[in-house]
């Protein structure tokens, strides 16, 4: 069976231009946003089988971009706006961690101030992971600032160790004002659409219903993973009558893409 890189190269011809921009809006101590990056780590860039990222082959065609809900206060932070919402002020830290992972954060085995897809997606998936020791076990956030300082020093640094991280730099954007532009921004990005909801995601600036209409009720790792991977997959190839056709012929599909 082929790679996805190479069944892609070899369907040059139906239009794959670039990279498929795959967009997110969440919260980083939602138990359901959770559930969601879980499913898109496990199923749609491992393919669902535990293969690894080069493996899955679905990695490099995608630009995944993951934006926060917050607002901002007059007095310029999150902080002020927080007090009294469901993660309180603890949610501002968090947010600001992922964001300097994702855009801000340099790797440890690189130059560039652009995070490799593994590194940063990896990182925030570990941190969400953990976000019942990040609220101290409660379903809201932690009872005091010096619980929550507590957990967050147990759990960033783990996180940043397991995936090669640079914890100093991520750590020195998130305390600074690097990291509350970066909020700001994502903020912002977020509220322009308000109108899809929430925890929306956009595969290359398409709202993808059929994946937000079924985690409200039931939220769904596999099914929401699935949702997704076959959306990408359409994408990827021109659209979802060429995967069927692949699949029929002796061209083999790529493993992340076959039953989509």
């Amino acid at each position: 069976m082929r790679s996805f890189a190479a069944l892609l190269a070899a369907y040059a011809c139906v239009g794959v231009v670039g990279l498929i921009n795959v967009e997110m809006h969440f919260e980083s101590l939602c138990k359901q946003c959770q559930i969601h990056i879980a499913g898109m780590r496990d199923i749609v860039l491992r393919g669902g089988n535990e293969s690894s990222l080069e493996e899955a082959g679905v990695k490099p065609w995608l630009n995944i971009t993951i934006d926060y809900y917050g607002a901002i206060a007059r007095d310029g932070t999150c902080e002020s706006a927080a007090k009294g919402t469901e993660h309180g002020s603890d949610i501002c830290v968090t947010d600001r961690y992922h964001l300097c992972a994702q855009r801000g954060g340099l790797s440890t085995t690189s130059e560039s101030a652009v995070r490799p897809l593994g590194d940063w997606f990896d990182f925030v998936h570990c941190m969400w992971m953990n976000i019942d020791v990040l609220k101290c076990g409660n379903n809201n956030h932690c009872a005091t600032s010096d619980e929550f300082s507590t957990a967050l020093e147990l759990v960033f640094p783990m996180c940043a160790k397991l995936t090669g991280a640079d914890e100093e730099r991520i750590r020195h954007c998130a305390n600074g004002k690097e990291g509350r532009n970066l909020q700001a921004a994502s903020y912002a990005r977020t509220k322009e659409r308000s109108e899809f909801g929430f925890a929306p995601i956009f595969i290359d600036g398409k709202y993808v219903s059929s994946a937000d209409n079924i985690w409200r009720k039931t939220p769904n790792q596999l099914h929401y993973g699935k949702v997704v991977l076959a959306t990408i997959c359409e994408h990827a190839v021109g659209g979802r009558d060429n995967v069927r056709t692949m699949i029929e012929t002796d061209l083999a599909a790529p493993a992340a893409c076959s039953g989509q």
